[in-house]
């Protein structure tokens, strides 16, 4: 719930939205009015969308977003089994997910063609495959507290480093997601490449070589947050966002950002197929594209934004990963195919 400064904050940049959206390339008398779109977004602080995208959009448009909290493995059975009536008009996927439900045949494809502002985002927003377009994204970093390592960590191949002997706590096989991306993360440091199987075994055998420093495993995302607030432990691989939102409580907990880069996490926004009133749903889509939603995106939610041209206020630049050259992305069908393969290895040869 936001309140005083802070909602007149997210009010004056839904103003600056809507005033912006005539410039969107969507003039609102082309599109029929008095629509109810019904999207998603993953709760909790996302409800910040309603204020920054949802309102903003309804006063341009004169149509009525409805926003519920759905996480991605809810969302598929429920288009999946209301195919023909799909309970949304556009959800929010994490992109493993989008590309199940595209393959799967309950997605409509999108192009670049379907946004006036998709000239304005950084490349491999919109995935390939077309199941639909990333409107945030989060990455895969390295949290620190910086009471107990007072040398900056500047590497993934710094978790190696003696001085962090019983210190570095990694996720679960449990935590599968998370997991994955840090896998991901370190075969990229080490090799330049997740596709190289040299490079894939050799971050393995590091990783073996990196119990001494093993402080434990977590099998909750929040479980890591909550210990080096503590100082119970003092590295931990984890989400930028869930990072952010910490050193916000505790400044002394910092994210490090590698020079080999992070891993970007695009949130997609799709389209149900057979949704209704497809032309105003793209145009929501377009909006939440634009600079001004962007920018609030960054301030609110310490997300990644999808273009390269935002302002971020300076008091919570430090907290967002906002420079392109610094965010690599997976490509999907490759992760989709190696993600069970890479877990249960990792089960097997560095969790036993």
């Amino acid at each position: 719930m936001t309140t005083g400064t802070d909602r007149r904050q997210f009010m004056l940049g839904g103003v600056a939205a809507a005033a912006a959206f005539n410039g969107l390339g969507f003039p609102g008398a082309a599109f029929a009015q008095n629509v109810t779109i019904r999207a998603t977004h993953f709760g909790g602080p996302y409800q910040v969308l309603n204020e920054i995208v949802g309102k903003p959009f309804a006063e341009a448009t004169k149509n009525r977003v409805i926003y519920d909290a759905e996480i991605s493995p809810t969302i598929f059975p429920k288009i999946q089994t209301q195919l023909n009536n799909p309970p949304f008009d556009v959800v929010m996927f994490s992109r493993a997910w989008g590309l199940r439900a595209m393959k799967a045949g309950l997605l409509q494809k999108v192009s670049a063609s379907d946004f006036p502002e998709s000239k304005s985002l950084i490349k491999d927003v919109l995935p390939e495959g077309g199941w639909g377009v990333s409107m945030m994204m989060d990455t895969m970093d390295i949290m620190v507290d910086t009471k107990q390592v007072t040398q900056p960590i500047t590497s993934w191949l710094d978790l190696w480093r003696p001085d962090l002997k019983g210190k570095v706590m990694l996720p679960s096989s449990t935590e599968g997601s998370t997991a994955f991306a840090f896998l991901s993360c370190i075969i990229h440091a080490v090799s330049g490449s997740v596709t190289d199987q040299a490079g894939i075994n050799e971050a393995f055998a590091r990783l073996k070589a990196l119990k001494p420093n093993l402080r434990g495993f977590f099998s909750d995302g929040t479980q890591p947050n909550i210990l080096i607030e503590r100082g119970d432990v003092a590295v931990v691989p984890q989400y930028a966002i869930r990072i952010a939102n910490t050193t916000r409580k505790a400044p002394h907990v910092k994210k490090a950002s590698p020079k080999e880069g992070m891993l970007a996490v695009p949130y997609d926004l799709c389209i149900p197929k057979n949704a209704k009133n497809v032309a105003a749903i793209k145009q929501y889509i377009n909006f939440t594209l634009s600079k001004p939603v962007q920018e609030a995106v960054a301030k609110t939610l310490l997300a990644t934004p999808v273009r390269s041209d935002v302002s971020i206020p300076a008091e919570v630049a430090p907290l967002v990963n906002a420079d392109p050259k610094l965010l690599w992305f997976q490509d999907a069908e490759y992760a989709a195919q190696k993600e069970r393969e890479w877990l249960d290895r990792y089960t097997r040869e560095i969790q036993s």
